[in-house]
């Protein structure tokens, strides 16, 4: 079989309902030299025949089935069986614009230091159909942007060079939430490759209806579990960059319960995030923390 230039890694978990419509925002990419690998993370609906219907139709397409082990696990078996020089990263329940293979794979080829990319993220509703803010502009990331607010937003916007994958190793099987970020923090501390951001909307991320603020907790205890690896592979370079993350996760997590609606639960972060480094707030995007 020829050799694809990217192989799209998409983890499943009882993703039936939204599983077809990620499918065809790969299979409608402008760049067409690409093969898809859907992981099946032991899904109990019917994603895995409609995985394996949808790769009947097209033969980019695969469908491996695992036991569930978690998102992680699930990506570096998609990895493992991946036969690209580039890898991206979709979830089953977000979408891409047709051209984002197309404007990944020609960053990759005029910039050669950059070893991993990421564009802008346009967030919908749980039905993908209400559209709200997008993720802002960056070119460049720094330890710092990456464990404070997490540029990249989502997996799903994720795509790197294989390279960088077979230097630093996969996504954290031991992480359940936060596994992408501590992945770019590793190849930012233990690599001379470039993050580099594109100034596209190219991913559309679906909100999910949960709980906010059981989804708060989940997702400052992901953030405490991705700074202690931090601090295991590059000690010096975690505890420069923790104060000033650690106020722009925590104003992260106050904007996200603002936009909830929920003025009560933003009281905590707010306070956390002054405590860490005034100085952060007052002068990274001060317009955004009033």
């Amino acid at each position: 079989m020829k050799t694809p230039s990217v192989s799209v890694v998409m983890p499943c978990l009882n993703a039936e309902a939204t599983l077809r419509q990620s499918v065809e925002s790969v299979l409608a990419q402008c760049f067409t030299d690409f093969e898809l690998v859907i992981v099946d993370d032991g899904s109990k609906d019917g994603s895995v025949a409609l995985a394996q219907a949808l790769a009947e139709r097209d033969s980019r397409i695969r469908v491996i089935c695992q036991a569930n082990a978690g998102p992680a696990p699930a990506r570096n078996r998609g990895i493992a069986q991946s036969r690209g020089a580039l890898l991206a990263f979709i979830d089953a329940d977000d979408r891409w614009t047709p051209d984002l293979l197309a404007r990944h794979v020609i960053h990759f080829r005029d910039n050669p230091d950059s070893g991993v990319a990421f564009a802008r993220v346009l967030f919908f509703d749980s039905t993908m159909t209400v559209s709200g803010r997008t993720s802002a502009a960056i070119d460049r990331l720094t330890l710092v942007d990456v464990l404070g607010e997490n540029p990249v937003c989502t997996t799903s916007n994720l795509v790197a060079r294989y390279k960088v994958f077979a230097e630093i190793g996969g996504f954290d099987p031991e992480l359940t939430h936060g596994e992408g970020q501590e992945w770019v923090a590793r190849a930012l501390a233990m690599t001379d490759w470039q993050v580099r951001g594109l100034s596209w909307v190219l991913v559309h991320y679906r909100t999910s209806l949960g709980d906010l603020s059981a989804d708060l907790g989940r997702m400052d205890e992901g953030w405490a579990g991705v700074m202690r690896r931090v601090h295991g592979y590059a000690p010096k370079e975690a505890d420069a960059a923790e104060p000033q993350a650690r106020a722009l996760f925590n104003a992260y997590l106050t904007r996200r319960a603002l936009r909830a609606g929920q003025a009560s639960a933003s009281l905590r972060p707010l306070l956390r995030a002054w405590w860490a480094s005034p100085r952060a707030l007052l002068t990274h995007q001060p317009a955004r923390t009033v």
